[in-house]
């Protein structure tokens, strides 16, 4: 279809569906690769902090370049990083080269989440992004699924137990990443540029913007609030992510099979919560994204406190206990890192402000296979849970208090994100 003859809604919808799919993809090369050579739980684990420390690297680095260079370039960048690295991983025998590779694939997948918030950010308006980020956030959520049955099935049905030197998993998962990317490349070719349409904040100088914009970024009090919660939000989120079988054979003596169906619900369940989010942050809290992240997190405290119990009642109480933490955790990840980041920065900031939010819970990321080999090894999994009810309390009154903030902002016109589109593409 030419573009003179392709409307704005077509433009947007295909902006959509490309970011969805690629950003699908990114996830089949992150989610569970690093089970697939197998290996102790130690091992795993400094390998998950390694990749963890690396994707917060590439965080800040790629929102940069979506900032300078475009969204879409530095997406597809990212990309083929991953691939390259993932791919080489199939072959890859020894143990420090893995790492690296591993570590390569970090710094690929960073580029991922600013270079397409970035891109959502020229495209759709303020008034409709939530909505819209809060569909695309299935794309993670369900790709992490897919990603883990994809793994779980190349483990059982291959014989990759018996080659040391051969891993089919990689290939499958870089190959799904390129078929993605490729995708991507096509629906946004010669995307069109959309007018400006609202003038940068007046707290924002067009000037200081461009000269200094990470001094602009870090004195942002609205920044320092959202990256403060998302600390301890992605520490937790990925945690339970990655953690939770190990935790269900080990604790509960359910056996892998079972663990692994019970641990879906987490993901099955979690993409309930980013669309309710997106549209109850609209319709009852009048885009008070704050005031709705402190009542989810709160919730999430309770379910955590409550968990131990209602884990050892019966299944059916496992399963809406993991299905309960996943909505409320997913509702509130993509609040913080998605919805807030946009509103928060003048668009010409939202590659390096979704980079940083994303970087700092990177850290947490990177901190939380610490929480298993230390923590776990001489607490217990009761007493990590205990932990998350702290956290989510920590981040639960920080966003309570960030929300005194968002009456002087929700009084303001909508800014539209479809300014200086021409920079993001």
């Amino acid at each position: 279809m030419s573009t003179d003859k392709t409307s704005w809604a077509q433009w947007k919808g295909r902006v959509f569906l490309a970011a969805w799919t690629l950003y699908a993809g990114y996830y089949m090369c992150r989610k569970d690769m690093g089970m697939a050579k197998g290996g102790a739980i130690s091992s795993l684990a400094v390998s998950l902090a390694c990749f963890g420390g690396m994707y917060a690297v590439g965080q800040l680095v790629g929102g940069t370049l979506a900032d300078r260079i475009g969204a879409r370039r530095t997406a597809l960048a990212g990309a083929g990083i991953s691939i390259l690295c993932t791919a080489s991983l199939a072959w890859c025998g020894q143990p420090i080269l893995a790492l690296l590779l591993q570590l390569g694939n970090g710094f690929g997948q960073g580029f991922g989440w600013p270079a397409l918030l970035k891109l959502f950010g020229g495209w759709f308006q303020a008034g409709e992004r939530d909505r819209v980020l809060s569909w695309w956030s299935t794309s993670y959520i369900l790709g992490g699924l897919l990603a883990s049955s994809l793994t779980a099935w190349l483990l059982l049905n291959t014989d990759v137990a018996s080659r040391t030197s051969f891993h089919p998993a990689y290939l499958v998962s870089s190959a799904v990443l390129l078929c993605s990317a490729f995708f991507f490349f096509k629906e946004t070719h010669r995307l069109p540029a959309v007018p400006p349409q609202i003038e940068t904040p007046s707290k924002f100088s067009e000037a200081s913007v461009q000269d200094h914009p990470w001094r602009q970024l870090l004195s942002n009090p609205r920044i320092r609030i959202i990256s403060s919660v998302y600390f301890f939000l992605k520490m937790t989120r990925y945690t339970l992510l990655f953690w939770l079988p190990n935790y269900l054979t080990s604790d509960l003596g359910y056996r892998a099979t079972s663990a692994g169906h019970m641990a879906s619900y987490f993901e099955l369940f979690g993409f309930l919560g980013p669309l309710a989010a997106g549209y109850a942050v609209q319709r009852y809290f009048n885009r008070r994204r704050m005031t709705l992240g402190a009542c989810l997190l709160f919730a999430l405290a309770f379910i955590c406190l409550v968990h131990p119990m209602v884990a050892g009642s019966s299944a059916a109480g496992l399963i809406l206990s993991i299905a309960l933490m996943g909505i409320f955790i997913h509702g509130a990840d993509i609040l913080m890192s998605g919805m807030a980041v946009l509103d928060a920065v003048p668009q010409e900031l939202h590659g390096r402000a979704a980079g940083l939010v994303n970087a700092i819970g990177s850290v947490g990321q990177a901190l939380s296979p610490l929480l298993i080999t230390v923590y776990v090894s001489h607490l217990g999994w009761t007493k990590l849970f205990d932990l998350f009810v702290f956290f989510a309390l920590v981040a639960g009154t920080i966003c309570a208090f960030g929300s005194r903030r968002e009456t002087q902002f929700t009084s303001r016109p909508n800014r539209s994100a479809l300014e200086t589109a021409s920079s993001s593409l």
